[in-house]
């Protein structure tokens, strides 16, 4: 099955926001990344739904890109006591202030962007800075209500600072970017742009896990028997990406420019709204082709 709306995923489990651009939540107070700041609202009004007059205790964040952490100074103003949890990598990004004022431009620009596809009562404060609070390693596991345990699993093939992290308790995967996005048409975006092998390498060690709940970065959660399914078609159209760019790059003679644009003109351009912001498709598709060009091309 796949889950294509915020709401209830199954008992305790919920995607809140906009499923674009989704937030996690266990009822058991833990909340997974931050999305866009500009969605803080919308999330906040979700999470209260779900946890009554509760507050969340935790908030685990996959990686440091601005439609994964936009919200959550606003959660941390919100709920004073909550705790971040992030790689050391993260920690180190995040305390960067060129990494700051990018998060702070891709999220302004994601409010237009919201805008432009019919998302009102946006938040129009500023993404405002934030550390982690407790830092997690991979094999990390830390306890939270419920008995349930949060198992952390370093992933870095999409970023240097990525963390999945595992239930074991629900069979829950919160991989995010490590497993690829669908786009909505069936489409994979390969989303590999530090590591290819290290993203191929993740992707193969979810299929080895007992996964019932696979939660990507954007769009969509994947359930039941689709879980194998879109692991084995996440595996075949990052080769398939990559034997596409090595085409392009020997056709455009190694130019990294021209390439990118003709890989936007085929995965980026057509593709419906909601999609990625234009300026944040373009930053990671460089990513993706320089490291492509690095390690097939010779010259």
């Amino acid at each position: 099955m796949v889950f294509k709306d915020k709401g209830r995923v199954m008992d305790g489990f919920y995607v809140t926001g906009h499923p674009s651009v989704p937030v996690y939540v266990l009822k058991s107070g833990v909340i997974f990344d931050g999305g866009f700041t500009a969605l803080a609202r919308h999330y906040e009004r979700d999470i209260r739904d779900i946890l009554g007059n509760t507050s969340p205790e935790y908030i685990f964040i996959t990686h440091s890109h601005f439609d994964h952490v936009g919200s959550i100074s606003y959660f941390k103003s919100v709920w004073p006591d909550i705790k971040v949890f992030g790689s050391v990598n993260a920690k180190k990004i995040l305390s960067r202030n060129g990494a700051i004022e990018l998060i702070q431009r891709l999220n302004n620009i994601s409010r237009a962007h919201l805008l432009s596809y019919g998302v009102n009562d946006l938040y129009e404060g500023e993404f405002e800075p934030f550390l982690p609070d407790e830092v997690v390693e991979d094999g990390s596991v830390i306890r939270v209500k419920d008995g349930l345990e949060i198992h952390s699993r370093y992933t870095p093939g999409h970023t240097r600072d990525f963390m999945s992290y595992w239930i074991p308790e629900k069979r829950i995967l919160i991989a995010s970017e490590a497993a690829g996005c669908d786009d909505g048409s069936g489409y994979i975006i390969s989303e590999f742009l530090v590591d290819y092998d290290e993203y191929i390498n993740g992707i193969k060690r979810f299929m080895e896990m007992d996964v019932e709940v696979l939660c990507v970065g954007h769009r969509y959660v994947i359930t039941g028997d689709d879980v194998r399914s879109y692991l084995l078609s996440s595996l075949q159209h990052a080769k398939d990406f990559v034997e596409m760019v090595i085409n392009i790059l020997n056709e455009e003679n190694g130019d990294i420019d021209k390439t990118v644009n003709r890989v936007k003109a085929y995965e980026w351009d057509p593709r419906p709204f909601p999609k990625q912001p234009e300026m944040a498709y373009l930053l990671n598709t460089q990513a993706r082709v320089k490291l492509i060009a690095s390690k097939y091309m010779k010259n």
